[in-house]
């Protein structure tokens, strides 16, 4: 974990890689952070397994890294409690036909030839 001196914003551009992503540890409450991603999660509609995976994953480095700070149990019970105070976002889409303009009936009573 690097210290917050050796933060990208504070290091000079490095002419020869400027663009090399690098991750480092932030001071903060992770239990706010792990509520505040599961939040996020659910308001982008991934179930509550499926975020529960984000979190088992290692290659998502701040869910994994929250996972191991608290254990899987711990995580589990934590994504849980969140969802139930927040739900997860269910959004559904319906496309119905276009009404000609020119019809003069009441919209919901026309009926198309």
């Amino acid at each position: 974990m690097c210290s917050m001196s050796e933060h990208p914003k504070n290091r000079p551009a490095e002419p020869a890689d400027p663009l090399t992503m690098s991750a480092g540890g932030v001071e903060g409450d992770p239990l706010l952070m792990f509520d505040c991603l599961v939040e996020e999660y659910s308001r982008m509609g991934i179930d509550t397994e499926q975020i529960i995976e984000l979190f088992e994953t290692p290659e998502f480095l701040a869910t994994h890294g929250l996972r191991s700070h608290l254990g899987a149990e711990a995580t589990r019970a934590r994504v849980r409690q969140v969802l139930s105070r927040c739900g997860i976002l269910r959004v559904r889409t319906t496309v119905t036909p276009a009404i000609d303009q020119h019809t003069t009936c009441d919209p919901s009573s026309c009926q198309r030839s």
